[in-house]
């Protein structure tokens, strides 16, 4: 009511502009991982001021008035209003460990969330002008049942039982880096790998962080944004074996990180090297 009445926005604006705010909610995931891995108390604080920030930027009526800031404004207030979201849940959740796999798993059902947020007004406002409400309610009844079904394989227990067995492993193989990022241009290539690596990772350096192979191919086909995390922990997994055979760590993970949001297959070339560089160093501990 206030960007209508007082800066004088059509209903048509005003929905762009919320488009943008669920659309830095998803962005504020980042954040919230970053929270989960260090210094909660100072990534909260920061995504608290982000979202201040972004709220002046649109209620001021000098600065609304401003299209570029007004957008500016709503990004940011998405940005920090995400963080907080999934961010105070993973500190709770870090008190009984498992944080980061916390806000990879809830922030899969965020993101979803989000992106049906985004989609549903068009959805339902052409579902219901072209097939008639009879068409919607059918839609919603569908997609309720497949949730039910999903629940089907899930233990009464939930989380009071000891955890099971996370996956399985794969026999690690050596591919030139280059060429992984090469045929990440070829459709699906990706997804097997992504398969493939995490198989192969849990073989050279189990970690309870990393997905099981179907769990990556399932999270990043439903929720994408999720990707450069997924391949972020691989790089921290394969750290940690390095560690334990008292080597040096093999990369960064923020610089998988940021690879992996601007040009993902960058990112995986790296983490490919990375694994390569495990399998060698493997290699004397099994002769011996």
């Amino acid at each position: 009511m206030f960007l209508t009445n007082t800066i004088g926005l059509r209903p048509a604006e005003t929905g762009v502009l919320f488009a943008v705010l669920g659309i830095g909610g998803l962005f504020g995931f980042y954040l919230a991982w970053a929270i989960a891995r260090d210094r909660a108390k100072r990534w909260l604080i920061l995504a608290g001021c982000t979202q201040l920030f972004g709220g002046l930027l649109m209620t001021i009526p000098g600065l609304a008035a401003i299209p570029a800031l007004r957008f500016v404004g709503a990004f940011l207030v998405g940005l920090g209003a995400g963080t907080i979201t999934l961010g105070v849940p993973s500190i709770l959740a870090g008190g009984r460990g498992g944080a980061e796999a916390f806000v990879l798993t809830f922030g899969a059902v965020f993101t979803i969330s989000r992106i049906g947020q985004l989609a549903a007004p068009a959805t339902v406002g052409g579902l219901i002008s072209t097939y008639g409400f009879t068409a919607l309610a059918t839609c919603v009844a569908a997609w309720l049942v497949l949730g039910l079904l999903f629940l089907l394989p899930v233990k009464s227990s939930l989380f009071q039982g000891a955890p099971g067995q996370r996956g399985y492993s794969l026999t690690p193989t050596h591919r030139e880096p280059l060429i992984v990022a090469l045929l990440c241009f070829v459709p699906f290539y990706w997804l097997y790998w992504l398969y493939r690596a995490h198989g192969e990772v849990t073989s050279l350096a189990p970690s309870r962080s990393i997905l099981s192979p179907r769990a990556s191919v399932l999270a990043s086909l439903l929720a994408s944004p999720l990707c450069p995390v997924i391949v972020t922990l691989l790089v921290d997994a394969l750290n940690k074996g390095a560690v334990e055979l008292g080597r040096p760590v093999h990369r960064r993970p923020w610089v998988v990180f940021l690879w992996a949001v601007l040009f993902l297959p960058a990112a995986m070339a790296l983490v490919q090297s990375d694994m390569n560089r495990a399998m060698r160093e493997m290699e004397p501990r099994k002769a011996a």
